[in-house]
């Protein structure tokens, strides 16, 4: 009787213990993605598609990216594509350059209607000034939940126009204005004042006499 007691017992701690290991064990299923990091994803994938086909002059691609209220605002497909080539040869990427580098700025939704403002930075080089980084904003919708997206440029048009070529914008939905810095210029005015601000502190600094 002492040994079927003790059997039992045996039988009942494995149990006990197997089903505190199935409990415990960590789980090696990663967590489903939130719907704003889905929208992030995809806004920067379509963003990018849409910054390259301008960069490469692939015009079908920019196009189909483009909403249809942008299109309508310039008359049409063709209207459209005039305005939007023109802008690109106005400021023609030179061959040692590469697709603008794109930053999430801003991104909101009103139930499966997702908006954002993306941040494009683009590295060029002039002649006289140097180094330049121009920055401009592409402004991004999505109806389907943040899935797919299509952009308008507002630097290809002025902010005022922007509820004229995308009337549903949201009116919480903050652009910048855009802006182009020079790089080496910035760099030599802050060595400079750098300089003059040692040279005060250099001047205000008390003399030493030598005296204990």
């Amino acid at each position: 009787m002492r040994s079927f007691t003790c059997a039992l017992f045996f039988c009942l701690s494995v149990i006990a213990h197997a089903q505190d290991q199935t409990t415990t064990a960590p789980t090696d299923q990663p967590l489903p993605e939130s719907d704003t990091a889905i929208a992030t994803r995809n806004a920067l994938k379509f963003a990018d598609s849409l910054t390259r086909a301008n960069f490469y002059a692939e015009w079908d691609t920019y196009m189909n990216l483009s909403p249809l209220s942008a299109i309508k605002y310039y008359g049409g497909k063709e209207g459209f594509k005039e305005h939007v080539v023109t802008i690109h040869y106005r400021n023609e990427p030179k061959t040692e350059e590469k697709p603008e580098k794109l930053r999430m700025l801003s991104l909101l939704n009103d139930i499966d209607t997702w908006q954002c403002v993306i941040e494009k930075v683009r590295d060029s080089w002039d002649e006289s000034r140097g180094k330049v980084k121009t920055y401009s904003y592409l402004i991004g919708e999505s109806t389907d939940n943040g899935l797919t997206w299509k952009f308008i440029d507002a630097s290809h048009n002025s902010l005022v126009n922007v509820i004229y070529i995308m009337p549903t914008v949201f009116s919480k939905l903050e652009i910048p204005e855009g802006k182009m810095i020079y790089v080496d210029e910035v760099a030599a005015q802050e060595a400079a004042q750098a300089e003059q601000a040692a040279k005060a502190a250099a001047k205000k600094k008390p003399v030493r006499t030598g005296k204990k």
